[in-house]
């Protein structure tokens, strides 16, 4: 086997075992305080203890697990304010991404042209809309707002929590009671925003802060 085909084989493997192990402790499998073992980790999934190392240094980069001292990691877990600190941060970079495009000459609409879209181009397919990919739509919608911005400090700060965000929604599935209606919100948002509409701002608040109480709500049915 040749060390590219290796290469490719442990970022598969990385990916695959950081999004499981992100699940996991955001839905409380693995309490706060935790010890995570590598070699315990590795057993239990079958592979080798490299992709395991990566997956617990990206989780902690997420602030989801906590690189100790003598070379362990211990859970910090995602409690309901956690995910409500998470998107208050997450509110608050967005409103000043949309602020800065809003009042900006040249305004880049296409990452939100892209956005919708991209997500548009599900609507009308019901079941085959898995949680998977309506999480996916989510994050490419909002992180299109960042980007309109043009900072890339605003970005990086958004994208070191973005895998958080779309684990916790896809966990908790859609925050409207169908697709189609997950589409036109965001679709009266991206209009308001294309109008320069300022009233857009309050439009984002409002939509941001609905989907986390019920995401905190539905967590906390499923930790319990």
């Amino acid at each position: 086997m040749s060390q590219f085909h290796d290469a490719l084989t442990r970022s598969h493997h990385t990916k695959e075992v950081v999004a499981q192990l992100r699940k996991d402790i955001i839905l409380g499998k693995y309490k706060p305080g935790t010890r995570l073992i590598e070699a315990k980790l590795a057993e239990q999934m079958g592979i080798s203890r490299a992709p395991i190392r990566t997956s617990l240094q990206l989780l902690a980069q997420e602030g989801l697990v906590m690189n100790l001292t003598n070379g362990g990691t211990e859970v910090i877990g995602c409690s309901a304010k956690d995910i409500q600190d998470i998107f208050e941060l997450r509110l608050l970079l967005e409103k000043t991404a949309l602020r800065s495009a809003l009042r900006s000459p040249v305004f880049r609409y296409r990452p939100l042209f892209d956005a919708m879209d991209l997500l548009e181009s599900y609507k009308g397919k019901g079941s085959e809309v898995t949680s998977e990919v309506t999480s996916n739509l989510d994050i490419a919608f909002h992180q299109s707002l960042i980007l309109m911005a043009d900072n890339n400090a605003m970005t990086v700060a958004w994208n070191t929590m973005a895998k958080t965000i779309q684990a916790i929604l896809e966990i908790t599935n859609m925050t409207t009671p169908t697709f189609d209606e997950f589409c036109d919100a965001h679709r009266k948002l991206a209009d308001m925003i294309v109008q320069k509409n300022e009233a857009c701002i309050e439009e984002l608040e409002l939509h941001i802060k609905n989907a986390m109480n019920i995401i905190i709500e539905r967590i906390e049915k499923n930790t319990h």
